[in-house]
């Protein structure tokens, strides 16, 4: 998957910009031309329509969704526009992106206990193994089933990225390390992700709720300037032709 049609992508957030039409809470309000970081680009709920015309994978859409959804008004309109000056081309790869940005906010998180600790890192290590093309290793994944078993979970594929989940969440309520928690159980093709999304769920939605405001509003625009740095920094693979 490489980015597409930039020029189109260009055309068409400048025209949301200029309309003055990017709005947080709706995917996209047909009526009234209107929706959100999703939605301005499909006109329409599905981000899939996104990937299809623009090249942009699903999860980047997401974690960029999430991002907007949390910003101040003006910073969430200000983070959607930004956008194709970031993909900048035709032919970028951009499927590494979400493991990249994943890895780098659980690396955010302050010092763990031990027991947190060596539930997370080999969560970590097996995201840099994805963001560099690599498979996840078996001795990575069975290395954090046992930190999971250890710390007193089931110990299953499930388990263990609902551990990793639960952990950085509980370590970090400030929204931000719950939703990487989220996204690392949902994207995640190398465990059971249906059940560790699951699993996941309850315990990144209270950490979430249970996030200050001010630091919330901080580790959003440190997410967003990530994001936009890793899809401005991810390769072009091959010159295309518009």
């Amino acid at each position: 998957m490489l980015t597409k049609n930039t020029e189109q992508l260009k055309q068409r957030v400048a025209e949301h910009v200029a309309a003055d039409s990017i709005i947080q809470g709706v995917y996209w309000d047909s009526r009234n031309m209107q929706g959100c970081f999703i939605g301005c680009l499909a006109h329409d709920d599905d981000p899939a329509i996104n990937e299809a015309v623009y090249g942009l994978p699903v999860v980047v859409q997401r974690i960029a969704e999430h991002i907007f959804e949390a910003l101040p008004a003006a910073d969430a309109k200000a983070f959607f526009a930004a956008l194709p000056d970031a993909v900048g081309c035709d032919g970028k790869d951009l499927t590494r992106v979400g493991w990249q940005f994943l890895a780098a906010e659980l690396r955010s998180l302050p010092e763990q206990p031990a027991e947190i600790q060596a539930v997370i890192d080999p969560v970590i290590a097996g995201m840099d193994k994805l963001a560099s093309g690599q498979e996840w290793p078996a001795e990575l994944a069975e290395s954090a089933r046992v930190a999971a078993g250890d710390a007193g979970d089931a110990g299953d594929a499930a388990a263990w990225w609902a551990a990793a989940a639960a952990a950085a969440a509980a370590c970090w309520a400030s929204g931000a390390a719950a939703d990487v928690a989220w996204w690392a159980s949902g994207a995640a093709d190398a465990a059971d992700a249906a059940a560790a999304q699951s699993a996941a769920w309850a315990a990144t939605r209270a950490a979430a709720a249970s996030a200050g405001a001010s630091a919330g509003a901080a580790a959003r625009l440190r997410q967003r300037d990530l994001l936009l740095r890793l899809i401005s920094e991810a390769p072009v693979v091959e010159q295309l032709d518009d």
